[in-house]
């Protein structure tokens, strides 16, 4: 039967026999299978010992993975405690040196408006004296 007709299972020899496989990335460290035998494939028909070493190879497979991911998360967060702890030094040290460079300004905006005052007190006083006479008015009368 080589026509597949939409809706329809297909009935070839191949499709008929009780045969699934699992696909999975390799683990480095794991122990080396033959090329002929793939552990990752389960037969229905075989026997029990055969499905409960098949499972058990899986179950290692799965504590690898496990181990692999919890090793990554615990390095991701590190890395990400790491980074958020001297991002947050760094913002600390930046805003001492802030607040420090507002108390500094706020000093010389004092000492501006002192002397700005200062400046005006001086200025009334030179234009007083400037409007003052120095000498009293002497009359110069010739005599005769």
């Amino acid at each position: 039967m080589a026509d597949l007709v939409r809706g329809e299972a297909s009935e070839s020899d191949e499709e008929l026999q009780d045969k699934h496989k699992i696909f999975a990335a390799e683990v480095s460290g794991e122990a080396s299978e033959d090329d002929d035998e793939d552990i990752y494939e389960q037969h229905q028909s075989s026997s029990k010992l055969n499905s409960t070493a098949s499972i058990y190879r899986n179950n290692l497979l799965q504590r690898k993975l496990i181990e692999n991911n919890i090793a990554i998360w615990r390095s991701l967060a590190a890395f990400t405690r790491s980074f958020v702890l001297n991002a947050s030094k760094q913002l600390v040290t930046t805003d001492q040196m802030l607040i420090k460079s507002q108390v500094n300004l706020q000093s010389a905006h004092t000492s501006l408006q002192q002397a700005q005052r200062n400046a005006q007190e001086l200025q009334s006083r030179v234009a007083a004296v400037m409007t003052s006479s120095f000498l009293p008015h002497i009359n110069t009368q010739k005599a005769s």
